[in-house]
């Protein structure tokens, strides 16, 4: 970046800083305050301090500033930010501001939700602890607001407000601002953060920058502030969507030995490349990571300029990157980009469903580069080379070239990987004990992956870190942190991170479960989301005037926090479980495969998994407002399953969830476990299946698993098979047979008499009848205590 643009991310980030301290009680207008404030700081750069002090039209009419100051450009991309968040509370007629006024919830308006939920003054933690929105949060105090003063005065003082360290000051405004209203005003919603604000802010000042500068404008003032309305309509923004194909593919592809190592690592590797590329195609701009939008789960968007520049710059960065991609790993990954020009006007939603029509031309556009990915030089070389001058492959993913013999093999073994599958399998342990990501220009040799660009990633500890910045490394390019605040040189960013693990193989979740020794499997994602994205601020009289890039880029940010974040807070502890009594013990034996954007895939302990599953939902439900709903499937397999099989398989068991509706027509919303016979709305999964049929069949058998086992199969097969008189004679019988006799307690007579009457009830009822064979299932599944025990029940079953 050069100066002036360095300048203008910092002015454009700080702008409001004001405004902490006004609600803290300081009484001026907030552009006074804020300037002060910095000034106090030891910021002395006039180019700073007059985007804060002058980025509304009443100081700036008075100012006498040169003409091509960039508090003009702060004060039309605020006018902009301003548009794309502040809208009128249909719920309120009251005028003026609240300077106590908590955060509103987002989710208040998401798919015609009509609730006014609001946040308590939090930061973001590290451990993943979720705030979620309450009906009745309690206005901010100013002594809330005294305490983010604080930290922000310690944070702003430690971050040297230079190019390198903006990224840094992007990470300290959302540790304080992100539970901070922008706007007080009582007629408006104040669903938007100050730090979302700020950021967006932040965002359209660095590309209309570049945009003026292209077109020769030298007059701010005119073009930005005299004739401000008419540089709304100016197409000067791309919106750029990137888009990883081929990610499952390339997870799975892992050999038998070391596969929850290697589907760790491959995983976090895919997403540290994409943070990476998203990285690097900024800088080529000259701009920060104010302008992603949104990144997870292989997927990104940016806003950038729109210049001949911009563009020139992402077609040679374009082939650049996929040319990599063809010779490290052929046509298993690659990138689409997709781009449409826009306004400031269509980013505003102005004309209604201009914000709408901009994504669904992003869509298409990434679709068309799908359709034709390489050029007819690209296949050339990609099918110029013969196998034949090789004599040896990597016997994971097949490479032939930059192989290395398997240190994990037998010595007389002639096994090799390649270096991308040896680094996959010894960075596995790195992953879960080092909290940072370190970026080099060089290869540092061990556990070093390689990235586009020339780089490598190493996962090292913070003393390392701190180090390489002290001594001024040349190799040092840029570093992120996991899940830990830290600032710092070209520190990109705080890497929300699912990351949470117990146990390091298979063997370890199967010997953990309850009863079976099994591993489960989990794959879910959110149901509609990519339609909550376009079309989820639409109300249901049709307006659109809560469609607008800030709420957009807050939806996504609050969904990263989720799926990357809150998820470690979610599994590291119980509150579901198939058996009573193991709700409260720390930590479920489970691992996060991956977790971003609104995708999940988690191994574990079978009994486990469902547990995962089901407080997952039930924390989703709660952190959205009931808004948005998870879908998923749960599958058990033997701990030597092949994990292409295993993901194969809950994925289908996913789409069956997917496209379930229950007997109320409520589709989605779903959980499938085993197989297609089980699938369940969650509540009727929880209630139903566990909380009654589960709960009657435990009563009845406590104590007496070994003989409950034996019975339960046979009356599986008679439940089966009830639509033969027979069957349902020998059913009858079989539960006679069970009865207590004379001499039994009148307690456990009438618990038989309760069961048979429930086993009776449940049977002719299709629905119930489904829920009791999945809860038999279960509990057989739960009290099974041996592979010998195993095969002597199937055996009875059959």
């Amino acid at each position: 970046m050069e100066r002036r643009e360095k300048e203008l991310a910092i002015g454009s980030l700080l702008h409001d800083i004001g405004k902490i301290l006004y609600r803290a009680d300081d009484g001026r207008r907030h552009s006074v305050s804020g300037y002060d404030f910095l000034k106090e700081q030891g910021i002395d750069n006039p180019a700073i301090l007059n985007q804060v002090r002058y980025h509304h039209s009443r100081e700036l009419s008075a100012a006498s500033l040169d003409r091509a100051d960039l508090a003009y450009i702060t004060y039309w991309a605020d006018n902009v930010a301003a548009g794309a968040d502040r809208r009128n509370n249909d719920d309120s007629d009251e005028k003026g501001y609240d300077r106590h006024m908590p955060l509103a919830s987002i989710f208040n308006i998401l798919n015609g939700n009509t609730q006014s939920y609001s946040y308590d003054m939090q930061e973001i933690y590290d451990d993943g602890r979720a705030n979620n929105p309450k009906a009745s949060a309690a206005g901010y105090s100013e002594g809330e607001y005294f305490r983010i003063l604080a930290d922000l005065r310690q944070c702003v003082s430690a971050v040297e407000l230079t190019g390198e360290y903006i990224n840094s000051l992007l990470c300290v405004l959302e540790a304080t601002e992100s539970f901070v209203p922008s706007s007080t005003d009582k007629s408006q919603l104040s669903d938007i953060s100050l730090y979302d604000h700020s950021k967006i802010t932040a965002a359209v000042a660095g590309c209309i920058y570049a945009y003026i500068k292209e077109k020769g404008i030298e007059d701010y003032r005119r073009f930005l502030f005299e004739n401000g309305n008419a540089a709304y309509q100016e197409k000067a923004f791309l919106l750029m969507s990137m888009d990883i194909s081929g990610i499952q593919n390339f997870i799975y592809k892992v050999a038998n030995k070391n596969v929850l190592k290697m589907l760790r690592t491959k995983s976090f590797y895919l997403e540290i490349l994409l943070e990476h590329v998203v990285d690097e195609l900024l800088e080529e701009c000259g701009l920060s990571r104010a302008n992603l939008i949104y990144s997870g789960g292989g997927h990104a968007y940016l806003l950038l300029a729109n210049t001949k520049k911009t563009l020139e710059t992402i077609r040679v960065f374009k082939e650049s990157l996929n040319a990599w991609f063809l010779k490290r790993y052929r046509t298993d990954l690659y990138i689409a980009f997709g781009l449409a020009e826009c306004s400031a006007n269509d980013l505003m939603n102005k004309p209604d469903g201009s914000y709408r029509e901009l994504f669904r031309r992003v869509g298409e556009s990434i679709s068309a580069e799908k359709a034709s990915r390489y050029t007819a030089e690209e296949l050339i070389r990609l099918n110029s080379g013969t196998a034949s001058q090789y004599g040896r492959e990597c016997r994971v993913c097949g490479e032939l070239d930059h192989l290395v013999k398997d240190p994990s093999a037998d010595p007389s073994a002639e096994e090799y990987l390649c270096e991308n599958c040896a680094a996959f399998v010894s960075m596995s342990r790195d992953i879960l004990e080092k909290d940072f990501v370190t970026i080099l220009s060089e290869d540092a040799g061990g556990a070093c992956l390689r990235l586009p660009f020339g780089k490598y990633m190493v996962l090292e500890r913070e003393e390392n870190v701190r180090r390489r910045i002290a001594e001024g490394q040349t190799a040092y390019v840029r570093c992120y942190s996991k899940n830990k605040m830290f600032t710092g040189y070209n520190v990109a960013t705080r890497l929300w991170n699912g990351d949470y693990h117990q146990g390091d193989d298979f063997s370890d979740f199967a010997r953990a479960a309850e009863g079976v020794r099994r591993i489960g499997v989990l794959r879910a994602d959110v149901d509609n989301l990519g339609q909550a994205f376009v079309r989820g601020f639409e109300r249901p009289d049709g307006s659109q005037k809560y469609v607008s890039l800030s709420r957009s880029a807050t939806f996504s940010r609050k969904m990263s926090l989720f799926f990357k974040l809150h998820i470690n807070n979610i599994l590291s502890s119980r509150k579901f479980s198939l058996s009573p009594g193991r709700e409260d013990r720390s930590g479920r034996n489970v691992a996060v495969i991956y977790s971003g954007g609104d995708d999940l895939f988690l191994i574990g302990a079978w009994d486990e998994i469902i547990g995962a599953a089901v407080d997952i939902n039930e924390s989703l439900r709660e952190f959205t407002q009931g808004t948005l709903t998870i879908s998923g499937g749960v599958g058990i397999f033997p701990e030597k399953y092949p994990a292409a099989a295993l993901a194969r398989q809950t994925g289908e068991l996913e789409e069956l969830a997917k496209n379930h509706e229950d007997e109320a027509g409520n589709k989605k919303n779903s959980i499938a476990l085993f197989s297609r016979e089980s699938v369940y709305n969650w509540d009727d999964f929880v209630n139903a299946v566990v909380g009654e049929k589960l709960r009657m069949i435990r009563r009845y058998f406590d104590g007496n698993e070994e003989k409950g086992n034996a019975a339960m199969y046979r009356m599986l097969r008679f439940i089966r098979e009830r639509g033969d008189k027979i069957n349902l004679a020998r059913f009858a019988y079989l539960l006679g047979r069970m009865e207590p006799d004379r001499k039994a307690p009148e307690e456990k007579k009438q618990l038989h008499r309760e069961f048979t009457e429930k086993m009776y009830q449940w049977i002719r009822n299709e629905e119930d009848c489904k829920e009791l064979i999945t809860a038999i299932y279960i509990y057989v599944y739960l009290n099974r205590k041996s592979e010998k025990e195993e095969h002597h029940a199937e055996a009875d079953e059959n």
